[in-house]
This record gives structure tokens, sequence and C-alpha cells, in this order.
């Protein structure tokens, strides 16, 4: 087991509300268990920023103004947008009673596959299991190795783990697995002036083409023929007055 952290508490102050504790730089927190009565404490948050995130799935000691007894860290609430400790759980475990606890994952060794060309798919980082406290391993080893081929996987039943370690996980739960890469391939779409000249019809030889909005061969000089006038309208006679003759 990886060796345990003290982390200082003191007795909440109920005073003072739980805003009021965060400004002065401490965080609420809630310490609980099977068979214990619960109590509210108070915790430097400079201090318990200071535990890396992996200490968390491990059996800390807390020191309550001298009273110390071992605890998991069972809930860290955190302000996303200040980044800031809003309120931290405390279960206290007993030495013979078992308990689940999220373990780390750790990948070792170089698989085949990948070797071959192929992507490594990570799903999970962890896994939940359930144990006594003196069980709890640091991390459980992924052998990588153990995938030959492009398209196999590691499922939760494969993990090789002490007998006295019961896996909360699905047996078919999929950990890593090695995929073949994706490639995407891009059509280049053909110019619009060659697309619409091979949907075209072709005329036949000699065959006059027109363009698009003028007039058709024939119909302009029919309009206008060399040397003659277009004929001019008939103008009726005012009242009184005989038609000329042309």
């Amino acid at each position: 087991m990886a060796k345990q952290l003290t982390i200082n508490a003191k007795q909440r102050e109920k005073k003072k509300t739980p805003n009021k504790l965060r400004s002065e730089g401490s965080v609420p927190a809630t310490v609980y268990g099977h068979g214990f009565e619960s109590h509210s404490v108070q915790i430097n948050a400079k201090e318990f920023s200071k535990i890396p995130h992996n200490a968390y799935s491990h059996i800390n000691e807390l020191n309550v103004d001298g009273e110390k007894f071992p605890v998991l860290i069972r809930n860290v609430q955190v302000d996303p947008v200040r980044d800031k400790f809003l309120n931290i759980e405390f279960y206290k475990i007993k030495s013979d009673e078992k308990i689940k606890v999220k373990v780390p994952l750790n990948y070792i060794g170089t698989s085949p596959a990948i070797l071959a060309g192929g992507i490594l798919i990570i799903s999970h980082n962890d896994i939940e299991i359930q144990c006594l406290p003196k069980d709890i391993p640091d991390v459980i080893d992924v052998n990588l190795e153990e995938i030959k081929e492009i398209g196999q996987a590691i499922h939760s039943k494969d993990l090789k783990i002490s007998e006295n370690i019961q896996l909360l996980a699905k047996p078919q739960e999929v950990l890593v697995k090695v995929e073949v890469p994706k490639t995407h391939e891009v059509e280049e779409a053909a110019p619009a002036a060659a697309v619409a000249v091979e949907g075209a019809a072709v005329p036949a030889a000699g065959a006059a083409t027109t363009t698009p909005g003028a007039a058709a061969p024939g119909k302009e000089a029919a309009a206008k023929t060399p040397g003659k006038e277009a004929a001019k309208p008939a103008v009726a006679p005012k009242a009184g007055e005989k038609p000329t003759k042309k």
C-alpha cells in the first residue's frame, strides 16, 4: 500500500457559514462512516491542495484536533469557475470492514498490434474494487503485450488481481483496445465549367451554335433586310379630310 498522508483538520466553527470559512482560506468538510456519528470539520485549503489526486484512492490519516483515524477521501467538490474547494467528504474506515474504492490502472508494455500500425484506445484510467483496507493495491497493472492483433481488446475480466479483491466492473467492460487507424479521403470536385461541358449535348458537324440570350440564326436577318425599311403603320384621316393616296 502507498504511504499514508496525514491531513490536519479541526472542529468546524459553528458560528461561521461555509462561505465565511472559504473566504478565510478553509474548506468545510464532513466525516462519516459505518457505525460512526458524522460530524463537521474544517481544513486549510492551501494544505489540502498539495495532496496529489492519486492519493484520493488510498487510505490516509485524518488528524482532528489530535484525534487520528484512517479515512478515504470520498468526494471533493470544486468550483469550476474559481477553481476553489467547496466541500470535502471523508469516510472513516474499519480495518475489518470491506470498502469500495477506485484504483488507478497502470498500462505497461507495448502491444504488437501498435507496432503493426494500430491505434491504442484507452477507455478507463481506473476501476472500482471492493476489499479490506489492507488489501487495497496502489495500482492495477494492465499488460498491453496481451493485445497481439489489431481489433483485440483487454476486458476487466482479463485483469490479474489478488483473490482478496473483488472487481465491481462488468466482466466484459473494455478497458483498452487497438483499432485500425481511420483515414479520410477527400474527393476533389470537378470545375463547374467542366461539369457543364460534360453534361451538354455536342452539336452535329457543321451545325451552327448559339450563345444563350442571342437571337437564333435567320431571325435577325428576317427582321432587318438590306435596302428595305419596315412598313410604317397607316394613319387614320382627320374628320373632313380625304384620304391621300401614295
